[in-house]
């Protein structure tokens, strides 16, 4: 996406107050537009297949269908679709989900309009967005796993090439395409095609998930609060 084209979001939630308070806070930035709202899963898909928005804000509790549900589908008909998802709750089965469904990003309702913004144009440049407290969490999760899973995330890591590694390496830091570009003085093509080499061989979805095999295989280490 070019640094001069706005930012298009579908708005996705069941609560038109909250509607209107996104709506207000992504008004607020001029790189970004708002492509259309969708009150449920099943119009959030078909807004999504009619509009082509950038990326799609999605809450998860709503009627007809939640927004994993949506989000789910959307993927399963357009993979390259970047969904934000956008909720009040924090337990870790939305955050597993939402994760291992192809989510881009998970941030809280509770996040801070810049914070906000920010994790939307991060995501439609490329890179994985987690709110704080959602980070916290993950890594957390990371720290507490299986010794089986650490060594098939290390054996799938020593499958990259040297480049591929550092480039993963910097994803795992939530940098976006263009920052690693100029990080490893490379074109942003470059960088794409091997982000593309990258999932393929770690068999990831997305970057978020890149991202958690980075961790995993000892490429980032956390940082410990």
């Amino acid at each position: 996406m070019s640094m001069d084209t706005p930012v298009s979001v579908l708005l996705v939630d069941d609560d038109a107050l909250i509607r209107a308070g996104l709506r207000a806070i992504l008004s607020s930035d001029p790189g970004i537009v708002i492509a259309g709202e969708a009150e449920n899963g099943v119009r959030a898909i078909e807004l999504a297949a009619r509009l082509d928005p950038s990326v799609i804000l999605m809450d998860i509790r709503m009627p007809q269908l939640d927004g994993l549900g949506a989000m789910e589908a959307i993927l399963g008909q357009v993979p390259e679709t970047k969904v934000l998802v956008l909720t009040t709750f924090g337990e870790e089965e939305y955050i597993d989900r939402a994760m291992s469904g192809g989510a881009c990003g998970f941030m809280l309702k509770s996040s801070g309009p810049e914070e906000l913004l920010g994790a939307i144009h991060a995501v439609a440049e490329g890179a994985a967005a987690l709110s704080p407290r959602i980070a916290r969490r993950v890594i957390d999760k990371v720290r507490g796993i299986d010794t089986a899973a650490q060594a098939r995330a290390r054996a799938l890591v020593h499958g990259l090439t040297v480049r591929e590694r550092e480039v993963l390496a910097l994803v795992g830091q939530s940098l976006s395409n263009a920052e690693i570009a100029a990080r490893l003085v490379l074109t942003e093509a470059t960088v794409k095609g091997h982000m593309t080499a990258i999932l393929l061989k770690l068999g990831a979805r997305n970057r978020v998930e890149a991202a958690l095999i980075a961790y995993q295989g000892g490429i980032v280490t956390p940082r410990r609060r």
